[in-house]
């Protein structure tokens, strides 16, 4: 078994991204808002769900549009029901199983995201009681049967809102690059851009030389913290949060 797929990923940070966004011209810029739910519990304020491998993440697009994904980071195919073998999309959710590059660090996700048209976040973020409402009945089957611990949605914050940006694929000029790009605006000291590829598993060493050759050769501020920056933004936002 193996995904059939690779998102490779570098991280840059620092006081810089602004000018690296206007040097890239990095285009269609469309503003959404990110939130995480995590087990916030008094007197503990540790990332207990993250440390699980369990991601939730919530994605306003607009007002009344946006995205629900639970993902396991890092994954085994050894806890994967069989029915989760395979990635698909179907009419009410999106299985993707990834290999998960980050400089010398891969590992393998297993996600499964929805849609929704609602106002289904902002309800959550007035009443903790609707948290459960943002995951569907496949993705909450999903979570109780490949997770490696148990997750009681009702029992899950939502941290303080995230500002993003998410940016038009783009090719940089001299390379063969399909890039993606989004950042992460938590506060002046935590301000990240990561740059991403999708390549298939054979490809996969070469693309991410290329990557780091492109991001070097333009002297991008890459991000050096050996947390990652989803650690370090939930760290960031649970330390702001009362308990």
């Amino acid at each position: 078994m193996r995904p059939k797929t690779v998102e490779i990923k570098i991280t840059l940070a620092g006081p810089r991204i602004d000018d690296v966004v206007d040097q890239l011209r990095l285009p269609g810029p469309e503003p959404w808002t990110v939130v995480f739910g995590e087990d916030v519990t008094g007197a503990a304020a540790t990332t207990a769900l993250l440390d699980l491998g369990v991601v939730l993440r919530i994605r306003g697009k607009s007002a009344t549009t946006g995205d629900t994904t639970v993902k396991l980071r890092p994954s085994r195919w050894s806890q994967l029901d069989p029915d989760y073998f395979e990635s698909r999309k179907t009419d009410d959710a999106d299985l993707k199983i990834e290999a998960d590059w980050a400089g010398d660090k891969h590992s393998l996700a297993t996600s499964m995201t929805i849609d929704w048209a609602d106002s289904r976040l902002s309800a959550a973020q007035a009443d903790s009681a609707l948290v459960p409402d943002l995951f569907s009945k496949t993705q909450q089957d999903f979570l109780a049967t490949c997770a490696t611990g148990r997750v009681n949605l009702a029992a899950v914050s939502l941290l303080p809102p995230i500002a993003a940006t998410r940016y038009a694929k783009f090719t940089p000029t001299g390379t063969a690059l399909e890039l993606r790009a989004e950042r992460w605006q938590v506060d002046p000291t935590l301000d990240f851009l990561e740059l991403s590829v999708i390549a298939k598993p054979k490809d996969a060493a070469a693309t991410q030389e290329s990557l780091t050759a492109f991001a070097t050769s333009l002297s991008l501020p890459l991000d050096n913290n050996p947390l990652n920056k989803t650690q370090r933004v939930l760290n960031h936002l649970i330390a702001t949060v009362p308990i």
